[in-house]
């Protein structure tokens, strides 16, 4: 059954809402267009970077590694995962990743429900300008109950 107030979403590679956070994310998919039930998120990251440590409490997080290689953290457990590579974390669990090899690795993170994605539209704007102010990223942190472990 469809829904008059959504409409289908079709892409051609690299396009999408770009943000940078430091690192670079495209919102392919945002929460207004799912009714709130999935954003999905894609980035690539140089090797070495990725995201820390962290959780969250009001998300899961989905990831599907597109090309390159990424090492997973999800609480004690750790796997390094080239394309097709594919982690489901639960909310409340720990978890991190980092692009490992020699050339950059995209990903796609998939959230459900929607609304974590505006965390990285409002950290793109503290960082434009630089590098961005610790208590107001701490604040921004918070609002979307990011945390860093």
């Amino acid at each position: 059954m469809a829904d008059d107030n959504r409409e289908p979403v079709m892409l051609p590679p690299g396009e999408g809402g770009r943000f940078h956070v430091p690192g670079p994310y495209v919102i392919k998919l945002a929460g207004e267009q799912t009714a709130g039930s999935l954003a999905v998120l894609e980035s690539t990251f140089p090797p070495g970077q990725g995201a820390p440590l962290h959780r969250h409490r009001g998300h899961d997080e989905t990831f599907h590694v597109v090309s390159g290689r990424f090492r997973f953290q999800c609480g004690d457990r750790v796997a390094e995962e080239g394309p097709g590579g594919f982690f489901h974390v639960p909310r409340t669990y720990p978890h991190a990743f980092t692009s490992v090899g020699d050339e950059p690795s995209t990903i796609l993170v998939m959230l459900t429900p929607a609304g974590f994605e505006r965390f990285f539209i409002e950290a793109a704007r503290l960082s434009a300008s630089g590098r961005p102010d610790r208590i107001a990223m701490q604040s921004i942190l918070a609002k979307y109950d990011q945390e860093l472990l």
